[in-house]
């Protein structure tokens, strides 16, 4: 609202600009990250009332890890304007979430419409689930809710059909709406590093509102799901920077391929996520279900996805750090002179 007065005004909006994070600086927001978890964790717990209090700890519990990931891929990339940088903050924390929910209640309709379609084609699984739902309707407790629904929870094909859904389906759609700003600014675009620059923006806008909906929900383990959405949060921007940086480079350079090879590669890695914490979903259930009897094979599949989303929160990182300085503007002052080019001027590439 306030760049778009001052564009009404015919006032000047200058160009965005993000110095790249120090490393003592993360180690400051790392520092007032884990006061904010610990805090209200404590007070969660000690106080008789605590609702009052700790949603005042959510948002920066959550939203410093975000900004802190956005800061390292953005810190130093062309930008474009102030007003389009809040712009499309702003998109990413309305119209990309909005849009991934309706997208995938379609899906989930869907699947409702088949159900209903097999039922009518085999009437006598009427009597299951009526007996199903009279069950659930006694259940008091998570645990008695979590038994009445393992023989179907834990079949085969429902696990093979919560793989499809959340590791296929849910990814390519998330990956193709997050990055709206950036389908709506390709052709405005003048570099792929702004593309990359908004996807992430977008990507982070995201993350903080599937943060703050997770943990505002979470009740007494809010402060560990909050330390694990730190990690979706690095997925959801790198994914969405890579997916923007396609999209430029289609728009402004032509390359196609590139934006197939980018949308694919950002809906493996939000695909592998999602496949991972599923994974870890089923063995937490297996382990659950068998009470005092050791289960191998749960235990195996918890910690072998805490592992894999462990190293790939390090990886995505790493990702993210090299292409921030990959994609950051060649100073004009390592550009080399016609005489040190052999009398030809030539600049830079454009990243």
């Amino acid at each position: 609202m306030y760049y778009s007065l001052r564009r009404l005004k015919d006032k000047p909006i200058q160009p965005a600009s993000i110095r790249p994070i120090r490393f003592w600086q993360v180690i400051v927001i790392l520092a007032l990250w884990a006061i904010a978890i610990l805090l209200g964790n404590w007070l969660g717990n000690t106080l008789k009332v605590s609702w009052p209090v700790t949603p005042f700890f959510y948002l920066p519990a959550t939203a410093l890890p975000v900004l802190t990931l956005l800061w390292i891929g953005l810190g130093g990339l062309p930008l474009g304007s102030r007003q389009r940088l809040w712009g499309t903050f702003g998109i990413g924390l309305l119209a990309g979430p909005g849009l991934a929910t309706l997208a995938e209640f379609m899906i989930y309709l869907g699947f409702a419409v088949l159900g209903v379609a097999l039922l009518v084609i085999h009437p006598e699984w009427i009597g299951t689930f009526s007996h199903i739902q009279a069950q659930l309707s006694t259940a008091t407790d998570l645990e008695t809710i979590l038994i009445i629904l393992a023989p179907y929870s834990m079949n085969p094909l429902m696990i093979l059909l919560a793989f499809v859904v959340m590791s296929g389906l849910v990814p390519l759609i998330e990956e193709l709406v997050k990055p709206i700003a950036v389908w709506l600014l390709a052709g405005r675009l003048r570099t792929p590093a702004q593309g990359f620059a908004l996807g992430a923006l977008s990507g982070a806008g995201f993350a903080l509102v599937e943060g703050l909906v997770a943990t505002s929900s979470a009740g007494d383990g809010w402060g560990a799901l909050t330390v694990a959405r730190a990690g979706g949060s690095l997925m959801h921007i790198l994914a969405s920077g890579l997916m923007g940086w396609g999209i430029a480079s289609a728009w402004q350079e032509r390359r196609i391929l590139r934006l197939i090879g980018s949308y694919a590669l950002s809906g493996s890695i939000h695909g592998l996520w999602n496949g991972m914490t599923v994974t870890i979903v089923f063995g937490a259930m297996r382990v659950f279900l068998a009470g005092s009897r050791p289960d191998a094979l749960g235990a195996f599949l918890a910690t072998a996805g805490m592992v894999v989303l462990a190293i790939l929160s390090v990886l995505a990182l790493i990702v993210l750090v090299l292409v921030n300085r990959k994609l950051r503007p060649v100073p004009l002052a390592l550009v080399p002179t016609p005489a040190e080019n052999g009398g030809h001027s030539k600049l830079p590439n454009a990243v």
